[in-house]
């Protein structure tokens, strides 16, 4: 519920309940001011909000991306939401719509081309919920333009999972991927497993995942599209991949962001094959035998988000029943417990996939 609170020299505000964070893995539930609305906007009472990887980055770093402080930030992208101020828009009170967190310009090259996810502005950084406030919180107000209506066959959980699924639809489509190829996921997190279900369902022959630990694995060994797991610390896991796959994989999907991930992935594929780039690295750089990669003709596929057409196939993907993301929750959390949350999820001893979040 809004609840207005009045500022010295200011006219009342509106304010709600957010998830703010404070500092290096701390965040406090406080009561911050809803955007104000402005034309082209339209403000959502928040339904759900899906916990992600790059959430826990800025969480343990204690800051958002935007080089510029934001007044009592708080993340989250993976969000939809109930339309309560349609402003300009089409949209109409009662709405249910998520939004494409790319903040996208919509004139550049890349946009005009329908390659909005290497808009020359975003470059690769400009999100809802990284460089602005997102839907860790009871409102929240936006373009309307990266809004889209959610059909009723998309609960308010399941589109918590729309971003996580857009990433591993456009990684799919982005490689040489064909019927009956043998296909090696490096991870064993939320993306990881979402490539693993459309691989599945693109008829690969042979499914691995490489992994380090079963921490993740639960979900994925209950829904059972992979075929075999392999250990990513194995010192033979060169040999063991081999073994598995007959002499390699034909494509491989990185979906980690380490060097050692990476190293897996040249262990896994085939002389001629194909290693597919999804993670992203909290480092600058990490080390790769280039020439182990030249003399092998080893294809690197870099995959980063997806374009604003393929956004809109990901909801029909769970609209119309193609992929369950539902069965890929492992936890249902209120706002007040997302400190929690975000302990859970890097916790040795938890067993955490997805978490959705309900303010």
């Amino acid at each position: 519920m809004l609840v207005r609170e009045e500022k010295e020299g200011d006219m009342a505000r509106e304010m709600m309940k957010a998830g703010v964070l404070t500092g290096p893995r701390q965040i406090e539930i406080r009561r911050a001011p809803v955007p104000e609305m402005a034309p082209g906007m339209l403000k959502i009472r928040v339904l759900a909000c899906g916990v992600c990887g790059s959430d826990i980055h800025m969480w343990m770093a204690g800051k958002g991306w935007s080089p510029e402080p934001v007044e009592d930030f708080h993340m989250g992208h993976e969000f939809c939401g109930e339309v309560v101020d349609p402003g300009d828009s089409d949209f109409r009170i009662g709405d249910r719509v998520t939004f494409w967190a790319n903040l996208y310009c919509g004139e550049c090259d890349m946009c005009r081309e329908g390659r909005e996810q290497l808009c020359r502005e975003v470059r690769g950084e400009k999100y809802i919920g990284f460089v602005c406030n997102g839907g860790y919180a009871e409102y929240f107000v936006g373009k309307a333009k990266n809004a889209f209506r959610l059909p009723d066959t998309v609960s308010d959980v399941a589109a918590g999972l729309i971003d996580p699924l857009m990433v591993a639809y456009h990684a799919v489509r982005r490689s040489r991927l064909k019927w009956r190829d043998k296909v090696l996921v490096v991870g064993s997190g939320i993306i990881a497993q979402l490539v693993g279900g459309l691989v599945r369902k693109a008829g690969a022959s042979c499914l691995a995942m490489s992994k380090i630990d079963d921490r993740q694995t639960g979900k994925a060994r209950e829904i059972g599209d992979f075929d075999v797991y392999l250990d990513g610390n194995d010192p033979d896991r060169a040999a063991k991949m081999r073994e598995v796959s007959e002499g390699g994989f034909d494509v491989v999907f990185e979906a980690v962001g380490a060097g050692d991930a990476l190293a897996a992935c040249m262990d896994g594929v085939k002389p001629g094959g194909e290693i597919v780039l999804i993670g992203n690295s909290t480092t600058p750089a990490v080390p790769f035998e280039l020439n182990r990669a030249v003399l092998r003709e080893i294809s690197l596929t870099g995959s980063v988000s997806c374009t604003r057409k393929e956004f809109e196939e990901t909801i029909g993907l769970i609209a119309g029943g193609v992929v369950d993301v539902e069965r890929y929750v492992t936890d249902i959390l209120p706002l007040d417990q997302l400190q929690y949350a975000f302990e859970k999820q890097v916790s040795p001893d938890a067993s955490v996939l997805k978490t959705i979040i309900r303010p």
